[in-house]
């Protein structure tokens, strides 16, 4: 029981901090992790619960808002905690109810919060209770049943999506200016469980040995037909209980789309490449495979503190053709003008199309296209300096706005004499014009990418 108890202590610990500081929730609760005492399944629990809640704040908030319409406002440390045990009731099955709720009051500092915490959250769960005994509307979604148990759900269109979708009218507006009548399938995407997938190290395995020693192991997978070293994992597990099955150094973490745009720019064995915002170095190590270790990457990143992923990740893993340096990618590398036959640009974005696996951003995003796609378009007129002729370079984000993807792929094709579109066809995609946007559909990431080639 102490140790449950210090799950949700150091659940509100993060959420507060993260709050308060405007932090990275995944650096902090990284760090928390490193020097935790709790169990396998405690750790578990305690990213569900900070993940879940600040992904589901929005839904959250509209709900305790509602059962608390009679009361004074909860101030922000009661709201944490109002949202910590409000996401156990509406999300968490595994949960008994009754236990959400005593250990939630738990953290209250005094008897009036204690009763005010319990009389709410119980509150709460009495509407769940009543409303899994009463029929449901097969037109509804579970999530949406559960949340209408708790309050009437908004007849306007607009905030209805916001409440279900999790995300401010302003995001939902994003998807719909930029997707149109696709908005509501990436948005239902986004709200399933982020999948996990990996890169199968073909220096030392092979996709159907990996498949074979995760079966083994009794974890669900399946090869993605459209990425031949890309295995899906089919259900929330641990990085470490994958290592253990398939050994360390034998596979990476990288979504298929961002394996689909590697393959598309075809890296070759002796070539010289560059990978300029390289962090934390997927890209870099599938290009390493293609190029079967051979040649050489000049990966770099603005983030002199995130190198080390990239010299670890590349050790672990065999690759010894990567040569990794600190660099603001928005200026060329005079060394490099002209040397490279390939470049990978994958720049910083808004995130729209991985809210699934960084729940964080989706409270920032907003306001980030504008702010964003001229650093892009900088790093890309400087990154295409690196090509020779002939040269390739990939132009890639994981978001799904115009502004950052479409509008710099082709201003820079229309501003640069020299540079042409270049078509692909990596598993099923084919560009258009020399790019294409992969919506999220619950096995892959959001995804847009484009290549550019310099004349010979």
């Amino acid at each position: 029981m102490r140790q449950k108890m210090n799950v949700r202590k150091e659940a509100l610990r993060l959420l507060r901090t993260a709050e308060q500081k405007d932090a990275y929730l995944s650096r902090l609760l990284d760090g928390a992790l490193q020097s935790s005492p709790l169990s396998e399944r405690d750790r578990a629990l305690l990213a569900a619960l900070v993940f879940g809640v600040t992904e589901k704040r929005v839904t959250l908030d509209y709900c305790i808002d509602a059962l608390c319409s009679t009361h004074e406002p909860p101030g922000a440390r009661m709201r944490m905690i109002l949202r910590l045990g409000a996401y156990q009731l509406l999300f968490l099955d595994r949960i008994p109810p009754h236990a959400a709720v005593a250990e939630t009051v738990a953290l209250g500092k005094s008897p009036g919060e204690r009763a005010f915490l319990n009389g709410l959250l119980r509150t709460m769960a009495r509407k769940l209770s009543f409303a899994d005994t009463l029929p449901r509307d097969s037109a509804q979604s579970p999530a949406a049943a559960r949340i209408a148990a708790v309050a009437p759900l908004p007849k306007d269109p607009a905030a209805l999506k916001s409440v279900l979708y999790a995300l401010s009218p302003k995001v939902i507006r994003l998807f719909e200016d930029n997707l149109g009548d696709r908005a509501e399938d990436a948005l239902l995407a986004l709200a399933a469980p982020p999948p996990t997938t990996i890169c199968v190290n073909t220096l030392r395995l092979d996709a159907h040995t990996a498949l074979e020693r995760l079966a083994q192991a009794g974890i669900p997978a399946k090869r993605c037909p459209d990425a031949p070293r890309s295995i899906l994992i089919l259900q929330t597990i641990a990085y470490a209980s994958i290592e253990a099955a398939l050994g360390a150094g034998n596979f990476f973490v990288q979504d298929e789309a961002s394996q689909l745009a590697v393959t598309a720019l075809a890296p070759r064995a002796g070539e010289t490449g560059a990978d300029v915002c390289a962090c934390p170095g997927s890209k870099s190590f599938h290009a390493a495979l293609l190029m079967e270790n051979t040649g050489r990457i000049f990966s770099s990143d603005i983030h002199e503190s995130k190198l080390s992923l990239i010299q670890s990740g590349a050790e672990k893993l065999g690759i010894g053709c990567l040569d990794i340096c600190a660099h603001d990618a928005r200026t060329a590398r005079p060394e490099l003008c002209g040397k490279c036959d390939f470049v990978i640009c994958d720049v910083p974005c808004s995130g729209l199309g991985v809210l699934a696996k960084k729940p964080d951003i989706r409270h920032r995003c907003a306001s980030l296209p504008e702010k964003l796609a001229p650093i892009g378009y900088a790093i890309l007129c400087a990154a295409a300096e690196y090509l020779r002729p002939g040269g390739r370079l990939l132009y890639s984000t994981c978001t799904l706005t115009k502004i950052e993807n479409e509008d710099n792929y082709h201003k820079f094709l229309q501003t640069h004499a020299g540079f042409a579109p270049l078509d692909f066809e990596a598993g099923g995609v084919r560009s258009r014009g020399g790019c294409a946007t992969l919506l999220p559909n619950g096995t892959r990431d959001g995804f847009f990418f484009g290549l550019i080639v310099r004349g010979e």
